[in-house]
């Protein structure tokens, strides 16, 4: 009935992917109680910054993955980069928009990798397994999306100020569409793993041990804090994190067989290497943090204001003040900085891919 499989070993999978997102939570919830905003805000630009390094190590800086995607590479981030900058400029909350839609698709894009290699090193599941466990992801992560009063309240602001109807009793029936749908897939996946047993396949207990522990995390954080920079620093610290170790682990692996051109990747990764995988993760969030290291103010060119959020009485939502406004300003600048990140990521994690197999 269950074979277990694991993305590392079991106990380094117990630290990283199952452990992890509840000391998120309390890093999360210390950061709340002790720290002031614009420390949250640095520490959620140093988790995040670290992460975004190891995709260069793993694209850039390695031979095979530069000349399989060598245009996209190039031709990709000068787009973004530039699509963005106008974004900041002359649609900030259109760029928003895009940048939380992009962040929400790609996490749950990660956390279905990560259960599908689950499947995949156990050889369990059906052939059919991986669309259900993507819509469990998709239909988990836009509950909380739309029910979370923290996210709600900000979609809500953001119709509000495109001057989008909306009405209290739309709302509602939104919210109770939405659990309605919870409530009749949830029966319907439970269903699929009972149909995998009859087929005489079998499941991984430790794949839903993890989905079950993203989860969590999502749904306390989401559930327990009003500000976007807090749940930020429970997400990325899992996100981030958990994407590192697999980086590292990835390159770790191919430097092993040796068969892999040389290249900056493998001067940072391999037996003994992996402090200088984590100086040069560090270093990297240093020059960055350098940088950019002026008021957030300046880099809106005084065009762009979260703060012009009025009122919305029918939903009890008072004016946003400063404090909410700077909060999205900088959850808007880590985000949109992460876009190339995001773009990088949708086509060189394969699981499907046999040159990734190799590294999986």
């Amino acid at each position: 009935m269950f074979k277990t499989g694991y993305i590392i070993n079991p106990r380094l999978d117990m630290v990283w992917f199952l452990g992890l997102p509840f000391v998120a939570v309390l890093a999360a919830l210390g950061a709340q109680a002790w720290l002031p905003f614009v420390a949250v805000a640095s520490i959620n630009l140093w988790i995040t910054i670290p992460h975004h390094y190891a995709t260069w190590v793993r694209t850039y800086g390695m031979p095979e993955d530069w000349s399989r995607f060598k245009e996209q590479l190039v031709l990709g981030p000068i787009i973004i980069v530039a699509a963005a900058a106008a974004g900041m400029v002359w649609a900030p909350i259109t760029l928003l928009i895009i940048v939380m839609a992009w962040d929400h698709q790609h996490s749950i894009m990660q956390q279905h990798g990560f259960s599908r290699i689950y499947d995949f090193k156990a050889g369990t599941g059906m052939s059919n397994t991986g669309r259900f466990d993507l819509t469990l992801h998709w239909i988990l992560y836009s509950f909380m999306f739309l029910n979370a009063p923290m996210f709600r309240n900000l979609w809500i602001r953001e119709l509000y100020k495109l001057e989008i109807p909306l009405s209290v009793q739309f709302v509602d029936i939104l919210l109770l569409a939405s659990r309605a749908v919870l409530a009749v897939f949830i029966p319907i996946y439970i269903w699929h793993l009972w149909k995998t047993l009859r087929n005489g396949e079998s499941l991984n207990p430790i794949k839903y041990a993890f989905i079950g522990a993203s989860y969590f995390l999502w749904y306390f954080a989401a559930w327990h804090t009003n500000s976007i920079l807090l749940f930020a620093i429970a997400h990325r610290l899992m996100h981030g994190l958990q994407y590192i170790v697999m980086v590292y682990f990835f390159l770790q692996r191919k430097s092993d067989l040796g068969t892999f051109q040389p290249g900056f990747w493998s001067k940072v990764s391999g037996q003994g290497r992996l402090k200088w995988f984590l100086i040069g993760g560090g270093a990297y969030a240093l020059v960055v943090q350098l940088l950019i290291n002026r008021p957030l103010d300046e880099f809106g060119f005084g065009v762009v204001n979260f703060i012009s959020y009025q009122a919305v009485p029918e939903f009890g939502l008072v004016g946003m003040d400063y404090i909410s406004g700077y909060e999205l300003f900088a959850q808007t600048m880590i985000s949109a900085y992460a876009l190339v990140h995001y773009y990088v990521d949708s086509f060189i994690w394969k699981v499907r891919d046999a040159k990734v197999q190799v590294g999986l």
